[in-house]
């Protein structure tokens, strides 16, 4: 396993993908996590500029290990209109992460959520229809397919089992799922658990908290138990499932509260990097 970085931390300061390599690179980070959102999407960035990020990121020996996505609008919702501008976004991201050398695409905000007006019995089926048509796509793309589950109850995925459900509902080979370990410290489900999805597991979040909000804390100031779960992730084959499929696994540091302006970028990915490698020794490379 590697351990990469969330662009999320840059970005939320202002600083535009194309200008972060040099810094990611200087913390000895190779695989980058893709912030693709909202104000923060470089897939509606022109081909010239993807391309010129492409550039950025092998001049500095980097490589996209995922680009996150969270779609404008609700996957879940029963509006063709919506949920076909979800799709597109999602292809965009695809072609993107595609450009900065990698081939898997996170599908984030929970696959959407039960709004008004919406059961949870139809918005699953809804996203379940989506996920399957955008996988299908992504099959004849070469690109892989993970899942991320939110911890609130309103979201469609939203625990280890509508998970487990999500992934079996659409029963394709190049679905799987990504661990975030602060989502999971906010449920109480501890590493044990995820044993239930034995095989599947691709990549990883490192994000911490305190428990009880989404903080994205710099790593080492929370209280989720980041070692535990990375080691059972890798007891769980991490590392084979993603060999199988001709990839790299990795592990995203992400570090930022939604919302918030970063000031202090560099700051807080040295302190999380240094606080990953002093739980996970194993993850620390040879010297």
């Amino acid at each position: 396993m590697e351990i990469g970085l969330g662009s999320i931390v840059y970005e939320w300061g202002g600083i535009p993908l194309i200008r972060q390599a040099k810094s990611i690179a200087e913390h000895g980070i190779s695989y980058v996590d893709v912030l693709a959102f909202g104000q923060y999407n470089p897939s509606f960035y022109s081909i010239e500029m993807q391309e010129g990020v492409a550039r950025e990121f092998k001049q500095y020996g980097l490589r996209g290990s995922s680009v996150v996505t969270c779609v404008e609008g609700n996957l879940a919702s029963s509006d063709g209109n919506e949920r076909e501008f979800a799709l597109e976004q999602m292809k965009r991201a695809a072609k993107l992460i595609k450009r900065l050398g990698g081939q898997q695409v996170l599908i984030g905000a929970g696959c959407g959520n039960i709004d008004f007006n919406l059961t949870r019995k139809d918005a699953f089926k809804n996203s379940i229809s989506i996920l399957k048509e955008y996988s299908k796509w992504c099959l004849n793309e070469n690109v892989i397919v993970t899942m991320e589950l939110e911890p609130e109850h309103l979201y469609v995925n939203n625990g280890i089992e509508s998970m487990k459900e999500i992934i079996e509902q659409i029963n394709l080979e190049n679905v799987y799922a990504n661990i975030d370990i602060g989502h999971l410290n906010i449920l109480r489900e501890p590493p044990e658990k995820l044993e239930m999805l034995k095989g599947k597991i691709l990549h990883m979040h490192i994000s911490d908290n305190m428990g009880l909000a989404h903080t994205n804390s710099v790593i080492g100031t929370g209280n989720s138990d980041i070692r535990a779960y990375i080691v059972k992730c890798i007891e769980l084959g991490i590392d084979e499932t993603a060999k199988s499929l001709g990839d790299v696994a990795v592990a995203g540091i992400e570090v930022g509260e939604p919302g918030e302006y970063i000031t202090d970028s560099d700051n807080r990915v040295l302190k999380s990097v240094g606080n990953v490698y002093l739980r996970v020794p194993e993850l620390r490379h040879a010297f």
